[in-house]
């Protein structure tokens, strides 16, 4: 049953999204959590963790927040993809992580020997695996975001609006438990520990102080791209600026073919991991991105940014930039590509003035 989605991966959508329906409502119909005030100490919190870097990026606004609100309670994940239990390996704020994907024997000991004081899903729209874990795993309190598939799994549910900053909404279990966090205003997002190579460290000191600007052409979705032959364009119109591009592997190709052509861009080593990418970033003066993976990155710093979003309203809001000095570019249809090089060299000189 742990491996549900495996039964999806050949089914029509439409077929799959009816099983996932009906399967989430048979357990609201079996469930037997009811809502109900929380009382006593909160010694232990499961959170289930979010399969995207991004999600895991601001979920850590949370882990901080949790210190600061309840120090003496500890963290514990559930990591259903072995990038995200990795992400947070070495992070100080988690006291465990259990991957779903251990196999059946594990799993099954993990439900068995835990049980926790609060068990949080921080998604808000229906995953299976996530109803699935939520209903076998034990918890005093299981809260979950306002949705029509929660109803009877969680004991709680978080109501803010839908387009708030995912951060605020995340922010909504301290409302349940009755809890203020100290200083919450000035708690950011964090990169927690992640190995670098010194190749990268030695990068990142040589370009320290000289106000690089990055670029990152990658994006986990197709319709996220901005092309290549907009980036150079935008290079080539600011002759006196100097930039290192960021991409991943699959988009190696491209940030060499940049890395050549123009004469303002520096060669960037090949990054291996987050931790790579994040102390680069900690040496630059801003950041033009269209994945959210690096703007959220870049709040972990304060890194000023531009943000490159498609037309939708559940992107540009609750996946905002948290960085104080940033501008939002929207496309005018589905795709970033469509974004015009004039509309992101005006969001960059807003940007670059308040610097």
């Amino acid at each position: 049953m742990w491996r549900i989605n495996r039964i999806f991966r050949f089914m029509k959508r439409e077929h799959k999204l009816k099983l996932r329906q009906g399967f989430a409502r048979l357990l609201q119909a079996v469930s037997r959590r009811m809502a109900g005030r929380f009382d006593g100490e909160v010694r232990t919190i499961a959170i289930l963790l979010p399969e995207r870097y991004g999600d895991c990026v601001l979920l850590t606004e949370l882990f901080a927040q949790i210190r600061a609100a309840l120090p003496e309670a500890t963290i514990h994940l559930i990591a259903f993809r072995k990038v995200s239990a990795v992400f947070f390996k070495s992070d100080p704020n988690v006291a465990s992580i259990f991957n779903i994907k251990s196999g059946l024997l594990a799993w099954l000991k993990f439900v068995r020997n835990n049980r926790f004081d609060v068990l949080f899903n921080p998604k808000d729209s229906m995953s299976v695996s996530f109803l699935f874990q939520s209903f076998l795993l034990r918890a005093r309190l299981k809260v979950a975001h306002r949705h029509d598939y929660h109803e009877r799994i969680y004991d709680r549910m978080i109501d803010k609006d839908y387009y708030d900053h995912v951060t605020e909404r995340n922010a909504g279990l301290f409302d349940i438990l009755g809890v203020t966090v100290p200083g919450g205003k000035t708690i950011r997002p964090y990169v927690p520990p992640l190995p670098v190579s010194q190749v990268m460290h030695d990068f990142a000191g040589s370009i320290a102080g000289k106000g690089y600007i990055g670029l990152n052409l990658s994006s986990g979705s197709v319709g996220k791209y901005w092309p290549k032959e907009k980036w150079a364009e935008f290079v080539r119109n600011y002759p006196e600026e100097r930039f290192v591009v960021f991409a991943s592997a699959k988009d190696h190709e491209d940030k060499l073919l940049l890395e050549r052509e123009l004469d303002n861009v520096l060669p960037l080593p090949l990054t291996a991991t987050l931790g790579e990418v994040d102390v680069v970033m900690q040496e630059l003066k801003l950041l033009v991105s269209p994945d959210t993976s690096l703007v959220h990155m870049a709040a972990c710093h304060d890194l000023p940014v531009v943000a490159l979003y498609r037309d939708r309203r559940n992107d540009w809001t609750r996946f905002a930039p948290l960085s104080t000095n940033h501008e939002i570019v929207v496309s005018s249809s589905d795709l970033v590509g469509d974004i015009g090089v004039d509309a992101v060299q005006q969001a960059f000189r807003k940007v670059y003035a308040r610097l």
